[in-house]
């Protein structure tokens, strides 16, 4: 049986992504959809996510791990957006038919780091997606775009993602920011390095009181002396909480 399987869900060379699947199943295993961040750019690819998705399959679940259209690779705001929408919705069509082991489609969760985690807390929020998550794992989570924006911090990401300036068009920034879009519905836990300087954790402090604030079940585990690209690093604490956050019982009961 292979271990990977890459799946087009889409008809762009982008619109693809590598299912890993575990090699022992007694039954259906839940589905991790992971979304790799940086900047939503075409500088950086899935394989920031890739140690990620083989630790989960080794751990008995199935790890999407998807790449999209990004600035610079035929993406923008509208192409991004549909884009994970869609390879969230081939959880239920297309991945099943190319799944050497049984999904477990009604148990369906998503973790997103950084400009991903701003993908994965968005999507959440899409209530009418035919897939609904059960959870969704923030990793320094660019999750206030609209305060980020009006304060000039990550002004030339976020104006080639959009193609407009916050001061020309706000309503589009807080549309897409997930702080201005809660609630979501979906049980949230927001991991964040308190050394992060690329996204400050008050963006992820923010987030889960708004969320709290308006009926969703949300958490934030601070973790010290870390920083923005620690969750790529297997060796640390933000990578060991993501292994918790995403494979064990009931994180919203266990604030760090």
């Amino acid at each position: 049986m292979k271990r990977r399987v890459t799946i087009a869900y889409g008809d762009h060379p982008e619109q693809f992504g590598h299912l890993y699947l575990p090699t022992d199943a007694d039954g259906p295993v839940p589905v991790v959809m992971l979304i790799h961040g940086g900047y939503w750019s075409a500088d950086f690819q899935l394989t920031l996510a890739t140690s990620m998705a083989v630790e989960l399959s080794r751990r008995g679940v199935a790890a999407w791990n998807v790449e999209y259209r990004r600035v610079g690779a035929g993406g923008g705001w509208a192409e991004t957006s549909s884009d994970i929408e869609t390879a969230l919705g081939a959880v239920a069509t297309l991945l099943p038919e190319q799944s050497a082991v049984p999904l477990d489609i009604d148990d369906v969760r998503i973790v997103g780091h950084s400009a991903g985690a701003q993908l994965a807390v968005w999507l959440a929020g899409q209530k009418e997606c035919a897939v609904r998550p059960t959870r969704v794992l923030s990793q320094a989570g660019a999750l206030d775009l609209a305060s980020r924006a009006s304060a000039r911090v990550g002004g030339p990401a976020l104006e080639a993602l959009f193609g407009v300036s916050y001061a020309d068009d706000p309503q589009t920034y807080r549309d897409a920011s997930p702080l201005h879009r809660v609630p979501t519905g979906v049980p949230t836990v927001c991991i964040h390095g308190v050394d992060d300087a690329q996204v400050p954790i008050q963006a992820s402090r923010s987030y889960v009181e708004a969320a709290r604030l308006h009926g969703d079940r949300a958490v934030l585990w601070e973790i010290p002396n870390e920083g923005h690209n620690a969750f790529l690093d297997r060796t640390t604490r933000s990578w060991a909480s993501t292994l918790d956050a995403v494979l064990g019982d009931d994180p919203w009961d266990r604030a760090r």
